[in-house]
């Protein structure tokens, strides 16, 4: 008997809550900084981990069976594209029968059917929390695409300016290609130190939250005496996590302000 596929609302509670619990390291950063969620299999990975050792809740087994039924409605999906593609490259259903060793034709035709029920439920999409799949990772991947091709641009654009100033020309035109220069570069300044301040924000948030589950684990231990030593560890990993955290901000902040100086060094000197 097949499950009922569960709501997009119950799989996103089942991520956060299991993102939220057992996240850690890299997850856990990215979860603080921009709320992406602990992948799928990782987090119902950890919830057998926790259960095997008798520190996994009850919600966490729930959650751990949701995101499980919404691997598998993926998995359909996917099943019901390649079952398509296969009859728009004019494979039967005998053939489809054959590959999936199904006793005949019928059968390919029928599962085809179902596939297709599947494909129209409701589907939680693996993006990050409050935002549609189109602002998932292929979205984020185009978005990359096109910061790197504008980048390219610039650099090309800098690259003839650079040719058109070390040929013969007029005094005036040369002065007016430094300054489109000067500002393109006082620009992508601003961009990076904009950037940079961006990240020490996100790192620095993501060491008040380790710090904080340094504290909820210290709490814990006062009052767990079988798991005191496991809690401590965890608290001390977290905690020194956080001093990572706050070097690594430290450094960016540093860099940043070097754009800064050197934007106003510029600026002196025009």
């Amino acid at each position: 008997m097949e499950p009922p596929a569960p709501s997009p609302d119950m799989v996103t509670a089942s991520r956060r809550h299991l993102t939220e619990r057992y996240a850690a390291g890299v997850d856990r950063l990215l979860w603080d900084t921009e709320k992406r969620f602990f992948p799928d299999l990782d987090a119902i990975k950890s919830v057998i981990d926790a259960a095997s050792s008798g520190q996994a809740e009850a919600l966490d087994i729930g959650a751990g069976l949701v995101l499980l039924q919404a691997a598998r409605l993926d998995i359909d999906r996917l099943e019901h594209e390649v079952f398509e593609s296969a009859h728009a490259m004019g494979m039967g259903d005998e053939a489809i029968a054959a590959v999936l060793d199904l006793p005949d034709a019928t059968s390919a035709g029928k599962r085809r059917r179902w596939l297709k029920s599947r494909r129209v439920l409701p589907h939680a999409d693996t993006g990050l929390p409050g935002r549609p799949a189109a602002d998932g990772s292929a979205e984020a991947a185009k978005r990359a695409g096109r910061r790197a091709s504008q980048a390219a641009g610039r650099a090309a654009e800098a690259a003839q300016r650079r040719q058109q100033l070390s040929q013969p020309g007029s005094e005036h035109t040369s002065r007016l290609h430094a300054e489109r220069a000067a500002a393109n570069a006082g620009e992508a300044r601003v961009l990076a130190t904009e950037a940079a301040e961006r990240v020490v924000l996100g790192l620095l948030r993501a060491a008040t939250g380790l710090d904080r589950c340094a504290a909820g684990c210290e709490d814990l231990a006062s009052t767990d005496a079988a798991r005191r030593p496991e809690l401590r560890r965890k608290a001390a990993e977290y905690h020194q996590a956080a001093v990572k955290y706050r070097e690594m901000a430290a450094q960016y902040r540093v860099a940043g302000q070097d754009l800064i100086d050197d934007d106003a060094g510029v600026a002196g000197d025009r």
